[in-house]
Order: structure tokens, then sequence, then C-alpha cells
């Protein structure tokens, strides 16, 4: 029998005309021939390459698979589970194939890896796993915990060097890439993903010198990080803990300054893991606080805004934030002119998922300005404290032990003014909170900045005149702090007679309000305003 068949191999027309008899045959037709392909390639995967290198076959199976019931659905489903039954052995012998390579009890040249000529290897069946995960039909069927373990044995070996491993590693990584495009597939086997192939993929990362190779390793632990985190009864079990520091803290940090300095889009990747993995606890800003790795962090405000990212932004708020975070390193960067430069982008092209983490962004900054997380806490809560004199003694800003260039967000104040306005109550609460703060931290230039967008300031107050809110009571100290300076330090700014008589409107009106805080901040700003010269 096997002569018989194996003279059909000879038969050029052979595969050609068992697809096109499923793609144009009868159901009767197009269902022998699913069974006939079927029993060829279990009798000699030799088969399999001619077969499943064909996309017209895995389309017609992806197609047919979809009937529920009658003679072509009994076939096809026959059909996708004895060709997935074939996987486990093809890795099998694909394993033995390559150690033996390895041992040197192969010899022959480099094409005896990857040849499909060569007769008594099976590697070059391993695309064929690739195309079947490609396929909806098979993917489910293939992809088990036993084939996974296979999968990792064979990341494991290739952690070692062998002839033609390159062109072999990239197949296997696109095989693992389709395999953990399903979540269910990590979720179940979780533990083979965080305990055996994560560690491998980090290991055939080091050192590697193809980059498509190197961002498949990268790709692939972010997306089994990313599902994993995202189902919290795994991030609550003790060995997957154990095993996600044991990846964060071996695996994933001391490459990261290699990340960072890779390809794009590789260094985009790993910083969206830093921050995920920040963000769950994993990684602590001092694992990172070398000089180099937080210049690398702020890097992006240097180029082109419209390629940031929020991953950008959330791991440099998470530095700027972090008390072991020494104040001099983020002086030293001189970036608070750039930092307003991108609040104004985003503002401006109304990109709403970067608004909230930009402001916080600018609102760690600030508080470093002032000095002192203490005084900035006590600021945001109370900003009465803006006025007190004996407060003000008690943080005076030691230029030391703060950002020198916090100035430079007083070109910025219009913007944080028009975000007060904000629709959105934590955006609004967020910039009001920067023009307070920026009042203690750069008491000269929040005044012109607040004194010559009277405007803006009126505009933000009429929108908040029905909320007796800590929003607006932060306006009104910030512009009653701002009056003092004004005549304290004898400035002379072109302020707006007109804008200035809205504001004292309003001020009118909140004096009279049932809140005893918003009315006390009305009254003090209505006195500093009765001050101001008026001129035109």
């Amino acid at each position: 029998m096997n002569r018989y068949i194996l003279s059909l191999s000879d038969d050029k027309q052979l595969v050609p005309g068992l697809i096109s008899l499923i793609e144009q045959g009868t159901d009767v037709l197009r269902g022998k021939a699913f069974l006939f392909v079927a029993l060829l390639c279990k009798n000699s995967r030799r088969w399999l390459p001619h077969f499943f290198c064909n996309a017209k076959l895995i389309s017609a199976v992806d197609r047919f698979g979809k009937e529920k019931e009658g003679f072509i659905h009994q076939c096809t489903e026959a059909f996708v589970q004895l060709v997935a039954s074939l996987v486990p052995g093809i890795l099998e012998t694909v394993s033995s194939d390559i150690q033996q390579i390895m041992c040197g009890k192969r010899h022959g040249p480099v094409t005896a890896l990857a040849g499909r000529a060569h007769p008594k290897s099976t590697i070059h069946l391993f695309p064929v796993i690739l195309r079947l995960l490609g396929s909806a039909s098979f993917k489910h069927r293939v992809v088990t915990g036993h084939v996974l373990l296979q999968l990792a044995n064979l990341i494991k070996i290739l952690e070692a060097p062998f002839q033609a491993r390159d062109d072999f590693q990239m197949t296997l990584l696109r095989v693992l890439e389709a395999a953990t495009e399903e979540p269910s597939v990590i979720l179940d086997e979780h533990t083979i993903f965080t305990s055996r192939i994560i560690p491998s993929l980090s290991v055939l990362y080091n050192g590697n010198k193809d980059g498509d190779a190197r961002f498949l390793c990268l790709k692939i632990l972010s997306d089994v990080m990313i599902v994993i985190f995202s189902d919290s009864s795994l991030t609550s079990d003790e060995q997957i803990l154990t095993d996600l520091k044991s990846i964060s803290q071996r695996h994933f940090l001391p490459l990261y300054p290699s990340f960072a300095e890779d390809e794009d889009p590789i260094p985009i990747f790993a910083q969206k893991l830093l921050v995920m993995l920040m963000e769950h606890g994993y990684i602590k800003v001092s694992d990172i606080l070398h000089k180099a790795t937080v210049s690398q962090c702020f890097d992006f405000l240097l180029g082109d805004l419209s390629n940031a990212n929020v991953s950008n932004v959330k791991l440099c708020f998470a530095l700027a934030s972090a008390p072991e975070m020494n104040t001099h390193i983020l002086s030293q960067l001189q970036v608070v002119r750039r930092i307003g430069n991108l609040l104004e982008f985003v503002a401006a092209k109304d990109m709403d998922d970067f608004l909230e983490p930009t402001l916080e962004f600018c609102r760690a900054f600030i508080i470093r300005g002032t000095g002192s997380n203490r005084s900035g806490v006590a600021l945001s809560e109370n900003p009465a404290l803006l006025v007190d004199s004996a407060f003000s003694m008690s943080i005076a800003v030691d230029q030391q032990t703060c950002v020198t260039d916090i100035c430079d967000f007083g070109g910025n104040m219009g913007t944080f003014l028009e975000l007060v306005g904000n629709s959105d109550p934590q955006i609004s609460n967020l910039a009001s909170d920067c023009v307070v703060l920026l009042s203690k931290a750069a008491p000269r230039e929040a005044t012109v900045g607040l004194l010559t967008n009277l405007p803006k300031l009126s505009t933000a107050m009429d929108l908040l005149k029905h909320e007796s809110s800590l929003r607006l009571i932060r306006l009104l100290y910030g512009l009653a702090f701002s009056c003092r300076q004004y005549l304290a330090q004898g400035m002379i700014l072109s302020i707006s007679v007109s804008a200035l008589m809205r504001v004292e409107a309003l001020v009118s009106v909140f004096k009279g309000s049932n809140d005893s805080l918003l009315a006390d901040a009305a009254s003090y700003l209505s006195a500093e305003l009765q001050r101001l010269p008026r001129c035109g």
C-alpha cells in the first residue's frame, strides 16, 4: 500500500486537483477530498507542507468549518481533528532533530535544518504549525497544554547556538506569537508561560543579533503579562506573584537599558511594560534611578511630540512624584519648558487620553518646585494657606532643593486656566491645583500668567459658579495672591479692565455664598482687587 501512496508524490496535479475539488466540488466530493488529504498527511508528514502552505486549503477549511451539520460538517471536523493530532508528534521529532544536530550526530550543510529536500529532517515541517495557528478552525485544537510544553522545551533549546538557529527561531517565535493571540490560552496555561517560556524569551533576546527576533521576544513577553494582569484571580495567586516578581526583577529589569536603546518599536513596548510593572508594584522607582535611565525616560520630550505615547508620560510622572527621586537630577534635565509644550500640544489636539497623565506630570514637577511635597499637599487641600504669611515663612522655597526651571510653567498659565473649565472634573481639579501650586513655586511668573489671562480666568470662574467647589476656591486665592505680588513687587503689566470688572462681578456673587469657605475666599479677593490700579 505504501508503495502506491509513495507513487502519488510523482503526480504533480494531485495537490492542486484535490484543492480544486475542495473549493468547487459537490459536498460529497469536498468531504471525501478532505478525508483523503487527512489520510495522506497521516500516512506521511511529507504531504503537510504541500497542502498546508497553500492558503486556498486553509481558507476552505475555515469556510466549511462554519457548517453546523451535514456530511461536509462531519468530514471537516474529522479532517481538523486528525491533522491537529499530528502536531505533538511533529514537535517531538523537531526537538529530537535539533538535539541531534547540536550533538553533532547529523552532519551536512546548514540546509539540513531548513532545506525541504532533506529526507531525514522534519524541521522543515515546523512552518506548517504556524499556518495551522493562522486558521480559526485549527488554532483551538492545536494549542493545548501539552503543545505549549513542547514549545517551551523548544525555546529552551534555542538558548544554545546550533546550525541555522536564526531561521528556526523566527518561525518558533511567530508560532508563540500566534498562540498567545488568544487570551484564554495564556489564562489556562499561565504557569507554563511565567515559569518557562518568559524566562527563555529573555535569554533569547539578550545578545540576539536579529532585530525582528528581539522584537518578538519582547512583544510575546508583553502580551502575556498584559493578559495575566487583566485577571485579578491570577495576580492574587501566591505562585503567580512569585513568578511575576522573578520575571520583573531577574528577566525584565536587567534588560531594560538594552530595550530602551534598541530599534523601534522595542523601546515603546518596553516602556509600556515597565509602566505596567510599576503600577502593579513589581518594579519600584528606586530600581530604575540610574541617571542614564532617568534621562532616557525624558528623551521623548526632545523629539516630535506627535510621537509621544501615554506610557512616556506615565513613566515620567512616576519618576517625578517618587520620594526616592533626587530633585537635583530632575532640575539638571531642564525639561519644564518642554513639559509645558507637551501640555499645550495635547490640549490643542484634544488628546483626552493624554490630558490627565500630562496634568499629573505637570503637577508633580510643580510640587518639586515648591521644595516640599508636604507643602504641596497642604496647599492643594487648603488654598487659603497661599495668602497665610506664617505658612509662607515656614515653607520658604529653597532654590537648592527645588526644580530651578519651574518658572517656565508660567507661560502655560493660560492653558491651565482653560483646562480648569474642562467638563471632566478630574481634569479640572488637576488644572486648578497646578494654578495654586505654581503661585507658590514661581510667584512672579504665576502672577504674570494670571493677571494677563484674566479673560480665561473669568471664563473658568463663570463655569464653576454653580459649584461650591475647591477648584473655584483655588482660583480665588491664586488671584488674590497674584494681586498682592503685583503690588509688593512693583510690577507693571497691561491688565484688561473689562476682564477685571467681569471677575469683580463674579466675586461679588461669591461673597454671598452659603459656603463659608467660598465666601471667605471671595471677600479676601475682593479686598485685594480694590487695591489694583485701573488704567483703561
